[in-house]
């Protein structure tokens, strides 16, 4: 039968090494060693002979693996003192040579081991890490994809730098170049002002579970709006200069890293200022080596400190945002020009047709007044054969800024063709667009235009006609009516407004 102190042994051995698990690393090894000695002794009452050596050899390895070189000396010391096996070591030199060269041999083995399970855990942690960033250029080249929108560009590109499931920093600001590329202005921010109202945010991430999408997602949500942050940002503006640290990033097109305020460095003094930051980085926005603008991150709700290999993970973020931001600026501006002349800006006449149908479904729906103005210039083909086209071209962009500045917000000025402008007048009477009309033609009768006085009338001039739009009438039908006047107002003597009147 198995004696009753082994059992006790056993017994207490299995509790301590449960037990163990409860307490910190240190303690948890010394309770696995000590409980290793006490069964080992307890077993090695019974003769074992030669066969107690490799026992005692296995708790000095178990020693060293524990404590390195201070568990080997500790381990030979104790077996050396207490040893109770059938083999009496202490006095024998060779069985405690062997031990100690077991020892030895055993943590040259496990310091090597150690090292290269620390350099894969390395490995892994980069691994992980580049498989992260990767899957998150993914998810962001997705997102971007799906608008041109400026401002939801930015705030993807935002979101995945400051979401925990995106690179995680508390808060990033965006700077875009204006267009004399001389100044950086703030132009949206993620983030919040304060630990407080950072630690409700995250409260509420967490407690919802969003993942890196569901933050794109929540573009209009309260949580991410961040009213102070942003109206600070706007009102910054970053004049460039040789003499800050923005200005030294965008020239050497590299990452700038700011543990601590210069205090000769007025930009990091108003960042700090304004933002209330102690340290922070700026990463440069660069598209074909031209500077569109910087995203500036910083830790202000955990504080911890930013390493350069953090902020090297935003520049592929950073490239992508600055080749959408480039893109979505010449998509604009292409849809722009699909909509305006290119002589006088104002709208041409494809968007006059398709604007001027939906205005016209706007007013049968709402029941509101909707007007049209057409003007043409009084004796153009005079002038431009006096003066010559280039002149005429001149008379025309003078004529398009009275028109815009004759106008109200919700009016639409056009340029139908040659010397023919339309102006779109919705929730406009009648009576009111005849007041805008009179507007514009005493503006431009009383306007110095170059070489005026070669007219026939001595000035330059334009004839308005009018026409109100009446339900269920075809936009077709709205354009004859205010041709119709046009054409009357230049039979009747020209420079003057003329209204269509039913049966006049």
């Amino acid at each position: 039968m198995i004696p009753l102190v082994m059992i006790t042994a056993v017994v207490l051995f299995l509790a301590g090494s449960f037990l163990r698990f409860y307490l910190p690393l240190f303690w948890n090894k010394l309770l696995l060693c000590v409980c290793s000695f006490a069964l080992m002794e307890v077993i090695l009452k019974n003769d074992f002979g030669d066969f107690s050596l490799f026992i005692y050899g296995a708790f000095v390895l178990l020693a060293s693996y524990s404590f390195s070189w201070y568990g080997v000396c500790g381990s030979v010391i104790l077996i050396a003192a207490f040893s109770s096996g059938g083999t009496d070591i202490q006095w024998y030199p060779m069985p405690l040579i062997t031990l100690l060269l077991t020892g030895v041999v055993g943590t040259i083995f496990h310091r090597q081991l150690r090292r290269k399970l620390a350099l894969e855990t390395v490995w892994q942690t980069q691994m992980y890490k580049q498989s992260r960033h990767l899957s998150i250029l993914k998810e962001i080249g997705i997102a971007i994809q799906s608008t041109m929108e400026p401002g939801k560009l930015l705030h993807i590109i935002l979101t995945a730098i400051t979401a925990g499931y995106g690179l995680g920093f508390n808060r990033a600001l965006l700077f875009l170049m204006d267009e004399s590329d001389s100044r950086l202005k703030g132009e949206l921010g993620i983030g919040s002002m304060n630990e407080q109202e950072g630690m409700c945010i995250w409260n509420a991430v967490v407690s919802d579970r969003m993942n890196l999408g569901d933050f794109i997602a929540m573009k209009d949500n309260t949580h991410v709006r961040d009213y102070e942050l942003n109206d600070l940002l706007r009102a910054t503006v970053i004049t460039l200069s040789s003499n800050h640290f923005i200005q030294r990033a965008i020239t050497e097109q590299k990452p700038y890293l700011v543990r601590s305020i210069d205090p000769t460095d007025y930009v990091q003094i108003m960042l700090s200022k304004i933002f209330h930051m102690n340290s922070f980085a700026v990463v440069p926005m660069l598209n074909q080596g031209k500077a569109v603008g910087i995203i500036v991150v910083d830790n202000n709700i955990n504080h911890e400190p930013i390493d350069i290999e953090e902020v090297d993970s935003i520049i592929p973020l950073a490239a992508q945002a600055s080749i959408a931001i480039e893109n979505s600026r010449l998509y604009k501006r292409t849809q722009q020009m699909s909509i305006t002349d290119g002589l006088t800006g104002l709208y041409n006449q494809r968007y006059m047709q398709e604007t001027l149908h939906n205005l016209a479904v706007q007013a049968d729906s709402k029941g509101s007044p909707l007007s049209l103005i057409i003007l043409d210039i009084d004796f153009f083909k005079h002038y431009n054969d006096t003066n010559g086209h280039l002149e005429g071209n001149k008379v025309l962009i003078e004529l398009a800024d009275i028109i815009t500045g004759s106008v109200g917000k919700l009016h639409v000025p056009c340029r139908f063709g040659g010397e023919e402008f339309v102006v779109l007048l919705p929730e406009t009477s009648r009576d009111e667009a005849q007041r805008v009309a009179e507007l514009i033609r005493s503006k431009v009768e009383r306007h110095p235009f170059h070489n005026a006085k070669a007219q026939p009338d001595e000035r330059v001039t334009v004839s308005v006609g009018l026409a109100a739009y009446r339900h269920g009438m075809s936009i077709q039908q709205l354009q004859d009516r205010a041709d119709t006047a046009l054409y009357e107002a230049k039979r009747s003597g020209k420079n003057q407004v003329v209204v269509f009147r039913e049966g006049a």
